[in-house]
């Protein structure tokens, strides 16, 4: 059993283009999502899927030279891309995170990864934002319930949410997937924000990093650093999460 962390990401963000090659410390902020994915005790392999549009050059550019794994694939069909990657790395189980999560934590990675395989679920997430902060997110799934979604919405034409949104189809058919939600402990139910997608999100992700000059603090440390800096906690409290 071979499990497979595809982290997806691209520079052509609407609200922050670039931002997953934005410095922190020196270092594109999409090193520090790998990076740390790459601690957990679980994952046997880490793999950045991108587009194979020519604004990509530069993060692909980088990360190859680092030696980074990174797959080019469907720039609008995520969920083709998707399979794609994991027809190429041939994975069993697969772990979905997005590149704009710098602090990503292996320790809810492990957790999720655990609760998923100990119930024999065919999709787990970290149930955020209702009891986890956002930027903790985690998604794990089976190859066959990816390939089954693939196969259910392959012949829908033109856009569609469920190609845009690789695990949506999942979530929103319970009935056909054995699904399940991880919940966190209280620690991690406050209304903070740790993903980024705006300029007040990136400053915060530097601000934190600054403090503790440690790409692989854990995630509950940055949450007390923000209980007791609520002047910083506060810098994207306003900022609204984009719908599906």
């Amino acid at each position: 059993m071979k499990i497979i962390c595809i982290i997806q990401a691209r520079m052509g963000s609407e609200r922050l283009p670039g931002k997953v090659m934005k410095s922190v410390l020196g270092k594109p902020m999409v090193a520090y999502t790998l990076d740390r994915a790459m601690t957990s005790k679980y994952i046997d392999e880490v793999v950045l899927a991108t587009t194979e549009n020519v604004c990509e050059e530069p993060m692909v550019e980088y990360l190859e030279s680092k030696h980074y794994k990174v797959f080019r694939g469907d720039e609008s069909n995520v969920l083709k891309r998707y399979v794609d990657t994991v027809n190429t790395y041939n994975g069993d189980i697969i772990i979905r995170i997005t590149g704009d999560c710098p602090f990503i934590d292996p320790i809810i990675i492990d957790q999720v990864i655990t609760y998923f395989i100990a119930n024999n679920f065919e999709y787990v997430r970290a149930d955020v934002p209702e009891n986890f902060i956002r930027g903790f997110d985690v998604e794990v799934f089976t190859r066959q319930a990816l390939e089954k979604v693939y196969n259910i919405t392959k012949n829908i034409e033109g856009d569609s949410p469920y190609k845009e949104h690789v695990t949506l189809y999942m979530y929103k058919h319970p009935d056909e997937f054995l699904v399940g939600k991880f919940e966190g402990s209280k620690l991690y139910q406050k209304d903070y924000r740790l993903c980024v997608d705006t300029e007040e999100d990136f400053e915060l992700v530097n601000l934190v990093y600054e403090h503790f000059k440690n790409k692989y603090v854990a995630g509950k440390e940055i949450i007390q650093f923000l209980d007791e800096h609520k002047e910083i906690s506060q810098i994207n409290q306003d900022i609204k999460q984009k719908t599906v």
